[in-house]
């Protein structure tokens, strides 16, 4: 594909950097939003209960790391040989990885909180919190399994 530069400006390379920053964007506001939210739940947690609704509020940093793994990645295609073939694969990456992470990360947050709230009250057990997040983040995963596929399959 050749690049679209107009006078003298690059839309290709811009928009594969795009990605690349919304990537970062989306990606560690969700985690940012989501640790805000279940983190904040965990302060109203009873002492004998606050280790168990500790470990359910770290959930939602997942998705940062994805999107920086996925940012890494792409950084990588941009920076080897040829990296004018992935500009749009790229961008496709950045929107598909950060737009699952910035939303799952902020709902799974909001299941967290849920979560801990429940894990206080003693109507359910840390593991069951849990599973009730990690399905949640199970979207965050195809996200980042799909910029994967995108960026090794060419």
């Amino acid at each position: 594909m050749e690049n679209m530069v107009v006078q003298g400006f690059d839309w290709s390379a811009f928009s594969a950097y795009l990605g690349l920053g919304l990537l970062l964007l989306m990606g560690l506001s969700g985690s940012a939003i989501g640790l805000s939210i279940a983190g904040s739940a965990v302060t109203g947690c009873r002492e004998d209960k606050r280790a168990s609704a500790l470990a359910v509020s770290l959930l939602p940093g997942t998705q940062g790391l994805y999107a920086f793994a996925v940012g890494f990645l792409c950084l990588q295609k941009l920076t080897g040989e040829d990296p004018q073939k992935w500009f749009l694969t790229v961008l496709a990456c950045g929107l598909a990885t950060g737009g699952s992470c910035l939303f799952s990360g902020w709902f799974q947050g909001a299941v967290c909180a849920a979560g801990i709230k429940s894990i206080n009250q003693g109507r359910i057990p840390m593991g069951q919190a849990l599973l009730l997040a990690v399905i949640v983040e199970f979207y965050a995963i195809l996200g980042f399994a799909f910029a994967a596929l995108m960026l090794f399959n060419k």
